[in-house]
């Protein structure tokens, strides 16, 4: 009896079921968001009596209002994840806001609490976002948190993939309630495993990347090559009275916030962009998509679902770029991710008008802008993790107590990805509505090569540094 309740002790803070768990967490608020986006085109207007002509600014504006309420809550809610006491306790709060939201937007027959329902959802996926990987590093160290992230980067885009069918799928042949009740259904079981888990406490040895005098000054990374390995026995020996040494520690670094600390890191900003710019395009996919087939394709609301399939699917290969990334380095995967997401995105302008060709054509280029974010994704989220680790390991070499950085990491990765969820829609919405098809994507895709510059010069450290 007592083997077989350590047994499940050890199944419940087990690596694999903890990386399940935060995975299965994020797919669902991604499930969660994306099932609903289909059928915003037929509920807006038939639930909601909003006029046709003004569907596709309602969409842009509910989306926009999902990023905003990441955005605004990102920063408080990071710092109170690295000074809970227990990853846990704020990780199953973030339930509570999820099915909140669940049950507002379900029930709701006003635009005013559908936009409600929707900040709710914000909050709630920052939970998961800056919570939820601060438990994922914590479990499985930075040194493998690239092929983790790939994992991560699987559940969200199954979730984009998934969700969209089921909810189109599901809206035709059973009608509203019945989309809610399946979204319903996954929001039971992340509730189910969240609290099943039992989170580790943090790794005791950290093996982190180079800390550079960025952090502090701005100014770009030197000695790629060096490693810095921190233990508890070198922390114990720093802080010791006799060791260190408290006047080469000012007041003002000492008492910094770590988002400022981070922020002022070069390398850690563009990878921030990168997220932001990614989060862009694939929210304005997300916002433009559904309603662009309807126009062009005539597509009902099962189309609208299944057009996300080839834009999702490249997520399969997070795993892969992950390792590679931990390996190798990110800089060229997501350089070479944002030139080839800037041509993929642009060439979106041959697609304009109705026959099997270009539906064939649109679909391709979705799946190589899927590709894109991929290769882009996993090197940008390995390296806001670094950054994170960096900093606790300069604090710690120093004697510096510090509740650590991971959580006001994510927290910025959050907003970041909120703020692109925010202006992505509104972007794509607008642009099409104001300025056509071809100028959407031509500016989308402008947005990428721009992008590819910065990542080139800065990710993984200053391109022309040195190396001795």
């Amino acid at each position: 009896m007592e083997s077989s309740k350590w047994s499940f002790s050890s199944f419940r803070s087990s690596t694999a079921f903890i990386a399940f768990t935060v995975t299965f967490a994020v797919f669902t608020d991604q499930f969660l968001f994306a099932a609903i986006l289909p059928i915003g085109p037929f509920t807006l207007h038939e639930r909601l009596h909003i006029p046709e002509d003004k569907v596709q600014f309602w969409i842009a504006i509910l989306l926009a209002v999902f990023g905003i309420g990441c955005f605004v809550t990102a920063g408080p809610w990071g710092w109170y994840t690295d000074r809970s006491t227990s990853r846990r306790t704020p990780f199953l709060i973030g339930l509570s806001i999820l099915l909140g939201a669940t049950l507002v937007l379900w029930f709701s027959q006003h635009i005013a609490l559908q936009i409600l329902g929707r900040a709710l959802q914000g909050f709630s996926s920052l939970v998961v976002w800056a919570t939820g990987l601060a438990v994922l590093v914590d479990t499985v160290g930075c040194k493998h948190i690239g092929e983790y992230m790939g994992y991560i980067g699987i559940a969200l885009n199954m979730g984009s993939l998934i969700a969209p069918m089921v909810g189109g799928v599901v809206f035709a042949q059973a009608g509203y309630n019945a989309v809610f009740g399946v979204i319903t259904a996954v929001v039971g079981l992340d509730i189910l495993f969240r609290l099943i888990m039992k989170e580790k406490t943090p790794f005791e040895t950290t093996s982190v990347a180079p800390l550079q005098d960025d952090l502090e000054s701005g100014s770009p990374d030197t000695k790629e090559k060096e490693k810095i390995v921190v233990t508890i026995e070198t922390i114990s020996q720093s802080s010791s009275p006799s060791t260190l040494d408290l006047t080469n520690i000012t007041p003002s670094r000492r008492h910094l916030p770590s988002v400022i600390r981070l922020l002022n890191s070069l390398r850690f900003c563009v990878a921030i962009w990168g997220v932001f710019v990614i989060s862009c395009v694939f929210s304005a996919f997300q916002a433009v998509l559904p309603m662009a087939v309807k126009t062009v394709f005539g597509w009902n609301s099962t189309g609208s679902g299944l057009i996300f399939l080839p834009l999702s699917l490249p997520a399969l290969l997070g795993p892969i770029v992950g390792r590679m990334t931990d390996r190798y380095g990110g800089r060229w995967f997501a350089t070479a991710g944002f030139v080839l997401l800037g041509i993929a995105v642009t060439m979106l302008r041959a697609v304009e008008y109705n026959s099997r060709s270009q539906q064939v054509l649109l679909c391709v280029l979705l799946f190589l802008c899927g590709c894109c974010m991929t290769l882009v994704l996993m090197p940008l989220a390995a390296e806001v993790t670094h950054g994170a680790a960096r900093l606790d390991a300069k604090d710690k070499e120093k004697g510096i107590e510090s509740a650590g950085s991971y959580g006001q990491s994510y927290a910025l990765f959050n907003m970041a990805w909120a703020a692109g969820n925010s202006v992505g829609p509104v972007w794509g919405g607008m642009l099409l509505d104001a300025a056509g098809w071809n100028a959407m994507a031509l500016s989308l895709g402008l947005l990428g090569f721009l992008s590819a510059v910065p990542v080139a010069l800065c990710l993984d450290g200053w391109m022309f540094e040195k190396k001795f």
